[in-house]
């Protein structure tokens, strides 16, 4: 098949000097060159061996390579026969009776004239085209005997019918004094591998998340790698396979392009692969072009899942049980409708039904965090294929109730002790070792049969109020207690109107039914002084306080959360509300700023991948009462950083 040449050579004088074999060798060009022309030579012998008696290299063919070598090289259009001669024994290992008299048998072609008995070897324009590029350079191996062998790949972009499809993969091996020994079409088997991988902050690898049938799956918002190697099986060199990683091809042969289907999935930069929240299946296509010509020698797409595996989703708080206790737990995939199995392991919880979707639990006798760990596997063909795995922290505790209490100093609150209240003065209560992941069973909280989780009994002088997890009682007018929600879980602010003893009951339930409880009294100090008779007020007018805009809410390394909001000088100040709960029916945790002027604050000490709801609302203290704005609306964040 004859190709096109882009460049056109002309003939110049040419110097008498040796070619150099041996100094050429040493480039990639060597291969290339050698590769364009076994496409330009019309006689068939495209490849040869000089090892092997029925395929040495004709001197036909050494003859028309060295003239092409002196037409690539510029060197004229004229060279000695005897210079001609000697080219052709360093190119060549096999060659070494070359002389001119082989020469002049060669007769006519398109690339030199030589007559027995000249001086000179004529060499012709070469008006064929093509390029040396089309054989890409892979790299080479050296060998024990001081020989190597040079490896690529050649894309033909326009094959003729009956040539080999492309890529293929060629060989060309020179001995130790840079002679041309073989050039070889290697046999099927030689390929190019790639892979999505796991890489630790130093960028180094550290697993694949690529199984055997090609597909890749990675955890969500993780980021990933993608590498490729091409594999020669050349077994005339090498028993085993030979590897070109692609961060060591030589001299950059290779350029890499990634796309993704679609970038809600997973977004590209270069080579890397960042998982977004969205899961589900893409496919991430990728092209290998030669750096040189820009051909497409590989493309094809790679199946990516991006998932997440749970353990017991309900459990938003953790998984908390007893010394001894036992559980069911089922683990949950995202992202992935395909058949799924798993393994659960762990060094201190007994583990029944190791290999099923729910498997059963028992902590330890003692106190600890014991970890538990499920693998998740695919079935693939006749095998099953591991793609990832989940790790829980379980907190095994005895959950000890107890009461503490905090102080309100102004419009802030500060750790206080001891059995004696005031009356007058506000405190806020808590539960402590209430965690709400000790609420198991007792139902999802937007489901109309939720049962209770905590209730906190106040009696003082034998008047009760009863606050539960439904936040009711929040406000009460009894004239001997006044209750109000604090945020968070079991928590209320209360302030005692009347002198006497405060008991507080405190209970937790479990599966519906009664688990712990806990009570403690405090001595109440101090009489509500006699009201001095005045005429009676007029009814103040309403107060109302003007809503503050909240402008945006955003994740900031540290795992912190900027607040910025539109400066409301209506009010004194104002109070930023922030949970884990979009209706804010737990864990809520307030913030009071008291200066109106300010416009941002900065929570810290969040959890990394919890999603937080945020809202702020103005307050205005008018004749010693303090006055609520409505809140704003919530903007919602994720902690990524």
């Amino acid at each position: 098949m004859i190709l096109a040449v882009s460049t056109v050579f002309t003939t110049t004088a040419v110097s008498e000097k040796k070619v150099s074999a041996q100094a050429e060798i040493k480039n990639k060009k060597q291969l290339q060159r050698w590769a364009l022309a076994t496409k330009l030579l019309s006689d068939g012998e495209k490849y040869f061996d000089q090892t092997k008696a029925d395929n040495k290299i004709s001197d036909k063919t050494a003859a028309i390579y060295t003239a092409i070598e002196y037409i690539w090289n510029e060197d004229g259009d004229a060279v000695p026969v005897n210079v001609f001669c000697d080219s052709v024994k360093n190119y060549f290992a096999g060659c070494d009776d070359f002389n001119a008299e082989k020469l002049a048998t060669i007769g006519k072609n398109d690339y030199f004239e030589y007559n027995s008995g000249d001086s000179n070897v004529t060499l012709k324009t070469m008006q064929a085209g093509g390029g040396t590029q089309e054989c890409t350079y892979i790299g080479e191996k050296e060998h024990t005997d001081g020989s190597k062998t040079m490896y690529g790949v050649w894309t033909d972009p326009d094959p003729a019918p009956g040539d080999p499809e492309t890529p293929y993969y060629v060989a060309l091996d020179i001995a130790e004094n840079g002679q041309m020994t073989a050039y070889r079409k290697l046999k099927d088997g030689s390929q190019l591998n790639v892979d999505i991988y796991k890489f630790n902050e130093n960028g180094d690898y550290v697993v694949s998340y690529t199984t055997e049938s090609g597909k890749a799956f990675i955890p969500d918002e993780e980021k990933a790698g993608f590498s490729y190697n091409i594999q020669i099986i050349d077994e005339e060199k090498s028993k085993t396979p030979i590897q070109f990683e692609d961060r060591t091809l030589e001299d950059n042969s290779f350029n890499l392009n990634l796309e993704s289907e679609d970038t809600s999935i997973v977004d590209i930069d270069y080579d890397r692969i960042t998982a977004k929240d969205k899961k589900g299946t893409t496919n991430i296509k990728y092209n290998i072009r030669s750096a040189e010509s820009g051909n497409v020698i590989y493309s094809e797409s790679i199946p990516s899942t991006v998932y997440s595996i749970s353990i017991d989703e309900e459990n938003y708080y953790g998984i908390y049980l007893l010394p001894g206790e036992s559980r069911q737990v089922t683990a949950n995939i995202e992202g992935y409708n395909g058949p799924v199995s798993y393994q659960w392991t762990s060094a201190e919880c007994k583990i029944d039904n190791q290999l099923g979707k729910t498997c059963k639990i028992t902590a330890p006798s003692k106190e600890g965090n014991p970890k538990i760990l499920v693998q998740a596997f695919i079935k693939e063909g006749e095998s099953e294929e591991w793609i990832g795995v989940k790790e829980e922290e379980i907190t095994v505790a005895d959950c000890k109730l107890s009461f503490s209490y905090r102080k309100f100093v102004g419009d802030h609150s500060e750790p206080a002790s001891g059995d004696t209240l005031k009356v007058g003065e506000a405190y806020w209560f808590s539960l402590d070792g209430a965690s709400f992941a000790w609420d198991y069973g007792n139902g999802n909280r937007n489901d109309s049969k939720r049962q209770t989780f905590y209730t906190m009994d106040f009696e003082l002088n034998g008047k009760h109020l009863i606050a539960t997890d439904t936040e009711e009682n929040l406000s009460n007018d009894e004239p001997s207690l006044s209750i109000g929600a604090g945020g968070g879980f079991p928590n209320r602010i209360i302030k005692p109107k009347k002198a006497g003893t405060l008991t507080i009951t405190g209970t937790i339930y479990r599966n519906g039914n009664f688990f712990r409880d806990f009570k403690k009294s405090y001595k109440v100090e101090g009489n509500t002084p006699s009201p001095t008779p005045v005429n009676k007020p007029t009814k103040p007018a309403k107060v109302t306080v003007k809503k503050t805009t909240l402008k945006s809410a955003k994740n900031a390394k540290g795992k912190k959360l900027v607040v910025k909001w539109k400066k409301n000088t209506a009010g004194n100040g104002y109070q930023i509300q922030y949970s884990t709960s979009k209706k804010f029916a737990k864990g809520n945790k307030t913030k009071t700023i008291s200066k109106n002027k300010t416009t941002s604050y900065t929570i810290k000490k969040l959890k990394k991948k919890k999603t937080y709801y945020v809202r702020i609302r103005t307050y205005k203290k008018v004749s010693g009462k303090t006055y609520y704005s409505g809140w704003s609306s919530v903007k919602k964040v994720k902690i990524k950083k």
